[in-house]
């Protein structure tokens, strides 16, 4: 860490700067492990101010169903994290956005 405090001015405001809470930031004896859970497919997301999570689900090559297949596997992983202490409707909106297209709204009933 001490060699990348030179380049917390950069990578910080990115949100590229290694940090133990979001799994970017290992022990010498995990990183067997965190390597495997990154290639089966880790998801992370973050939630901004507004309440919002922001992730991408694919890239352009990716057929329909696999699209759907992943942004099914990251409302599953967000439900999961559901706190207890919350009742009633989680997911209050879903929207899919391209990075540079218009806005769809999906259903909220399947989540």
């Amino acid at each position: 860490m001490p060699e990348l405090k030179a380049m917390a001015r950069v990578l910080g405001p990115k949100g590229l700067m290694p940090n133990k809470k979001s799994g970017t930031l290992v022990m010498q004896h995990e990183l067997v492990e965190a390597v495997k859970s990154s290639k089966q497919g880790l998801i992370e997301f973050r939630v901004n101010e507004g309440a919002f999570i922001m992730n991408k689900i694919g890239l352009r090559a990716f057929d329909n169903e696999k699209l759907n297949e992943n942004l099914n596997a990251l409302m599953d992983a967000i439900a999961k994290k559901k706190p207890e202490s919350v009742k009633g409707k989680f997911f209050d909106r879903v929207q899919l956005k391209t990075s540079m297209g218009p806005t769809v709204k999906l259903s909220v009933a399947p989540f």
